[in-house]
């Protein structure tokens, strides 16, 4: 199958509207070429298509003030609230390209900066060139967030590889406990069958007494390994979710040290 791509146009020259291309088969000669579905945001036709998205994106109680650093969040509410496309992913996921493309836009910017529809629709080169100042704090902060993105798929990665060796060590065990819970559980039920029932009853039906609880036992350490199982991703998430906070929050504090 042969895909193609519709090129995407950069987030400030973004629209309220996101027309999405739905999937396609084309037939030609016998074979088969998928288009696959492409999200794209539109450039407007009409001057000051880009203006008019961003006084929505940026629509706040008269005299409030847009830093540079809520322009990221403030996009992400307007492409989740417009965007129109029938998808498996969420609205985060989708969004979330858009979104970081913002957030790397407005490190060009001074925090002390009122960012209006006009600043954001700037180019990055005009931003560089009306904020000169804000150049080497920005690819400062370029290379923090290169350096945390790697840290992040390196945390990612090790949680896969955590859980993968968790899961393995949790089915070891239940296996082991399951197996002498079995065996200790029968013969506790046979010798407390005989105890209780004694000769008067035959010994067919204490068998199948004791059978019936071992199969029992069976099926509730199967499902005790299946919870923690299931509860790993849990666990495991949880970890990962600190240890990027942790690796963050270190780098952040070293590069503030530079800066």
């Amino acid at each position: 199958a042969q895909a193609t791509w519709l090129k995407q146009f950069p987030v400030s020259r973004a629209l309220p509207t996101f027309p999405l291309f739905k999937m396609a088969c084309l037939e030609r000669g016998g074979h088969f070429w998928r288009v696959l579905p492409c999200l794209t945001i539109c450039a407007s036709a009409a001057p000051g298509g880009c203006i008019d998205t961003y006084k929505v994106v940026l629509k706040r109680p008269k005299g409030e003030r847009v830093q540079p650093s809520e322009v990221g969040e403030l996009y992400s509410h307007y492409c989740k609230k417009n965007m129109r496309v029938s998808s498996a992913k969420s609205m985060d996921e989708l969004c979330a390209p858009l979104v970081r493309k913002t957030e790397d836009k407005m490190r060009w910017v001074p925090a002390d900066v009122d960012v209006t529809p006009e600043v954001a629709c700037m180019s990055v080169d005009k931003l560089q060139e009306t904020y000169p100042q804000q150049v080497p704090v920005a690819k400062a902060l370029m290379q923090l967030a290169e350096e945390q993105e790697k840290q992040q798929n390196m945390v990612m990665d090790k949680a896969k590889v955590l859980r993968s060796k968790l899961t393995s060590e949790v089915k070891q065990v239940l296996g082991s406990w399951g197996q002498e819970l079995v065996v200790r559980l029968g013969a506790r039920a046979k010798e407390q069958a005989e105890a209780v029932l004694g000769s008067a009853f035959g010994e067919d039906s204490k068998k199948v007494l004791a059978k019936q609880l071992e199969d029992a036992a069976v099926l509730a350490s199967r499902g005790v390994e299946t919870k923690l199982v299931q509860k790993l991703d849990e666990v495991v998430g949880s970890w990962a979710s600190i240890a990027r906070r942790e690796m963050k929050a270190k780098a952040t504090d070293g590069a503030q040290d530079e800066l």
